[in-house]
């Protein structure tokens, strides 16, 4: 039988959470800030993944440009978000 990594198998499953999310965010507030939502989410989760060294990836140290950029994009969102 085909030996399938379990860790593969979130892949999925965070693909329907992210899938139902986007779909009831869009209703309640919109595609914009939904969309918004999501890539800030995902840029933060991939700063976290590259600063431990998660999944078997080498750490890289967290810089103040990193750390600007990530709050460039929440200030961005908040203020279109609240015009």
């Amino acid at each position: 039988m085909l030996e399938v990594n379990k860790v593969y198998l979130l892949g999925g499953l965070f693909g329907v959470i992210i899938v139902f999310s986007v779909m009831q965010g869009i209703s309640n507030v919109g595609p914009a800030f939904s969309v918004s939502i999501l890539l800030i989410s995902q840029l933060i989760l991939a700063l976290i993944i590259n600063t431990l060294g998660l999944f078997g990836t080498e750490p890289v140290s967290l810089s103040l440009n990193k750390f600007i950029g990530v709050l460039a994009m929440i200030g961005g969102v908040l203020i279109f978000q609240f015009k």
